[in-house]
């Protein structure tokens, strides 16, 4: 019987046990206990730990819990009531000595920058920065009213809460950025008798990320850097720091110089089971709700990920999926995590130089796996700049930030090499979209490319298209083409399609289609070009337009392209060309054009006739 619910997209720990009074455990919500480690956590002998993971793997709620923990009440720090609600309930409290020690006993900051994002210019990104140090400083309103504060801290403290709304210089709203979590540390410990503070950072590469590719990142990532080495590295009032993000960012130099700082990411084997569901975990929830009979679903789907000695299943998956098979059991498997954040970096990197990765990504698609060189110390300058076959970035971008995944089988590689493949079906899935967005106009260098291919049609230019087209299939047609029993021409077909749709329709054209019903057939794409015939001759009802009729074809071999385009020729003849009076009255000429893909080869042929 299903006694408890699921509650994913909740990154409030104390929301998921206890009422609004926070003194009434929730007996209805379902959780994994990973309250263990806030002792190893606290226990990792340097000052400062940073944990790397991908988004949706559960960072912001262990740092909320680190939070619920460490906190103490700000009216009454003898009061551990609210404490006890949540933690007598879980593993950490079965070490009495620890709990008695440490819980409710720190000052706790906690700082997230999910949502610093989603901006449009240097100073609406500082706006960002500064909506997230309002929002923080709110939560910690009896500051302003505490006695322990001086006047001049209480004058700022107030400027904080409202930071994202005051009208001020850009150099001040700078400086603001830039001190405001020192000012809070300090804030935080007077209230509470001196004692060090413990800073939580939550996502703190998300502004950095947003504003990778713009010209004012140096002049940003500077003040993030300021911001937190303010905080972290020359911070006295610090008992502990905890930072988590997808990315390492090592040369950014935002964390350059910093003293006891280290690095928890994915090969770290004490953490390994920290941020996911072990297939322990997973078990234990579907017996709870009854799914054991899902239990394949779950394991194709959405596991597969290897951190440090742990196999892992992506727990915001997991939790969606048991969320809608809770209220409906007959709910299928969907791709959640693909919609939960912005995935730019991976799209870029792929972007800059497709020719280097088509060959891998159709290892990976089909459930191969790849060696490449691994940089750990990756940062977002070195993807903006672009990847060589010697630095492929781009899989050590898509290792971070979750597409891809260790294989269990490290052994015989070069060094610095990492072997990594495709976790689950979910994100299988995820990938190909994240590829195939590099086929529309959110990828300048494919409208690019696919500009020139357009032109290719104005010109009357076969040799050019041909040339340009089998450019274009080596980097992108290959890594779709899988699957035994792929329908070769709907792929070809879709490829020429997405590459002409994509900027014929937006240039001064009127008319554009693919699979067009025209005479006894239907046309695979046809449109109109404006303006275009050289040495145009006025006739009656003619104007200066031209029909373009596309007719694809797949041939079995090398040898087999250039019969295959003459019989795409024939066909445009033979069956559309009866329906161009009737349909394109006004057009002067028609360009019929055969072409013949085979693998990442093609033949272009083309005849022209007046109308």
């Amino acid at each position: 019987m299903q006694t408890k619910k699921i509650e994913p997209g909740i990154n409030d720990f104390k929301e998921c046990f206890t009422d609004e009074t926070g003194l009434n455990f929730k007996e209805n919500s379902y959780y994994v206990d990973k309250s263990r480690f806030i002792e190893d956590a606290f226990y990792i002998p340097k000052k400062i730990s940073l944990f790397t993971r991908p988004r949706r793997f559960g960072k912001s709620m262990f740092l909320s819990m680190l939070d619920s923990f460490f906190s103490p009440n700000p009216q009454d720090p003898n009061d551990l009531a609210k404490h006890e609600a949540i933690f007598s309930k879980l593993n950490i409290y079965k070490n009495t000595d620890f709990c008695q020690k440490y819980m409710g006993k720190f000052p706790v900051l906690y700082v997230t920058f999910a949502t610093a994002g989603k901006n449009t210019g240097y100073l609406s990104s500082l706006n960002g920065l500064a909506r997230a140090i309002a929002e923080c400083a709110n939560r910690y309103l009896f500051l302003s009213e505490s006695k322990y504060s001086t006047e001049n801290q209480k004058v700022q403290f107030n400027d904080l809460t409202q930071l994202n709304d005051l009208i001020l210089p850009k150099e001040i709203l700078e400086g603001k950025i830039e001190s405001s979590l020192n000012l809070l540390c300090s804030m935080l410990s007077r209230h509470f008798g001196g004692k060090k503070v413990i800073l939580l950072v939550d996502e703190y590469d998300v502004p950095l990320s947003e504003t990778a590719f713009t010209d004012y990142y140096d002049e940003f990532k500077n003040i993030i850097s300021n911001m937190l080495g303010s905080a972290f590295k020359t911070n006295t009032l610090l008992a502990k720091g905890f930072i988590t993000g997808c990315l390492r960012v090592a040369k950014e130099s935002i964390f350059t110089g910093w003293n006891n700082f280290s690095v928890v990411d994915y090969d770290n084997k004490k953490f390994s089971s920290l941020f996911g569901f072990t297939d322990d975990e997973v078990l234990k929830m579907l017996k709870h709700f009854d799914f054991e009979d899902k239990y394949p679903i779950y394991k194709e789907w959405y596991d597969g990920y290897h951190f440090g000695d742990s196999d892992i299943y992506c727990p915001w998956d997991v939790a969606s999926f048991t969320s809608d098979l809770i209220e409906d059991k007959n709910n299928t498997p969907k791709t959640y995590w693909n919609h939960t954040g912005d995935n730019r970096l991976a799209v870029v990197a792929f972007a800059n130089d497709p020719n280097t990765y088509a060959d891998d990504f159709e290892k990976l698609l089909q459930g191969q796996s790849i060696e490449v060189p691994y940089f750990d110390d990756l940062n977002y300058k070195m993807v903006k700049t672009g990847s060589s076959k010697d630095t492929p970035y781009l899989w050590s971008v898509l290792y971070m930030t979750g597409y891809l995944t260790t294989d269990k089988d490290q052994s015989n590689l070069k060094e610095n090499y990492i072997r990594l493949r495709i976790p689950n079906k979910c994100v299988h899935k995820c990938l190909k979209d994240q590829i195939a967005l590099c086929f529309t106009r959110e990828n300048p260098a494919y409208i690019k490319n696919s500009n020139k291919i357009a032109d290719c049609f104005f010109n009357d230019d076969p040799i050019e298209l041909q040339r340009r087209l089998t450019k274009a299939m080596y980097a992108y047609v290959s890594i779709f083409d899988t699957q035994k029993g792929t329908d070769k021409e709907s792929l070809y077909h879709a490829f020429l399609n997405g590459s002409l749709s994509a900027t014929l329709d937006i240039q001064d054209q009127d008319f554009y289609a693919s699979n067009y019903e025209l005479g006894d057939g239907r046309a695979d794409i046809v449109f109109l070009l404006n303006d275009c015939i050289k040495n145009f001759e006025e006739r009656p009802g003619k104007f200066n337009r031209k029909l373009v009729i596309i007719e694809c074809k797949v041939a079995t071999n090398h040898n087999e392209l250039d019969q295959k385009a003459n019989l795409a020729i024939t066909q445009i003849k033979d069956k559309y060309l009866k329906g161009v009076d009737g349909k394109f009255s006004d057009a002067s000429m028609v360009a019929m054009y055969g072409i013949a893909f085979y693998k990442k080869e093609c033949t272009v042929k083309l005849e022209l006739q007046n109308c």
